[in-house]
């Protein structure tokens, strides 16, 4: 009995084939979903790329903004230095006792000291007022044009606001026309600066 049960066994197929099968579909849709994983995991990849890249990009632009920044600190700090600040109803009316030509405020500011220092005389013309700028007169008759030049190069490099309306530059007539000799000039420069509020 045990020898035909045995025999009966090992003779029917179909239990091997629907393992087999079993298997083969198992192996599949294993196949199938780790393709689907990995799948995914590229494009997750790919976007975690591109975000990275993003993030790169976006810290340089920090970078730069945070350096342009100090940049733009620098030369607003430069621009606000050469506005000379006058009261907001100073030169509106003259003063009482007070000369209308001239004006102490305006005869201290940064520009008329840097003029004096090179030696020039330097006044404020009170007619020169006007709503967003004052004017100065500065003269010399010692000051020779290889000194002027770079003065007036300097000084126009350190104060964006600062206009030389007029220039002259008058020869003594003792000295003769093309001398090679360093001449002192008589020179008057007529300046504009722009002002603004204190």
């Amino acid at each position: 009995m045990n020898n035909r049960a045995g025999a009966g066994a090992r003779k029917d197929p179909r239990s091997a084939v629907v393992l087999a099968v079993g298997l083969l579909a198992f192996i599949a849709i294993e196949a199938i979903y780790l393709n689907d994983f990995w799948k995914r995991n590229g494009e997750s990849r790919k976007a975690n790329d591109q975000l990275e890249a993003a993030n790169s990009q976006i810290r340089r632009h920090i970078a730069e903004l945070r350096s342009a920044t100090q940049k733009i600190g620098a030369i607003f700090a430069r621009l606000n230095d050469g506005i000379v600040r006058v009261s907001g109803n100073e030169g509106r009316l003259p003063t009482p006792a007070r000369n209308p030509n001239s004006n102490p405020e305006y005869d201290d500011s940064k520009v008329a000291k840097s003029f004096r220092e090179y030696g020039f005389v330097v006044k404020s013309i009170q007619q020169g007022r006007h709503e967003t700028s004052i004017s100065f007169e500065a003269g010399s008759n010692h000051l020779e044009l290889h000194r002027l030049l770079p003065l007036l190069a300097e000084q126009e490099n350190s104060n964006a606001f600062l206009f030389v309306d007029k220039l002259d530059l008058v020869r003594p007539i003792e000295i003769p026309a093309f001398s090679i000799n360093p001449t002192g000039l008589e020179t008057r420069l007529l300046i504009r600066v722009l002002t603004g509020p204190k």
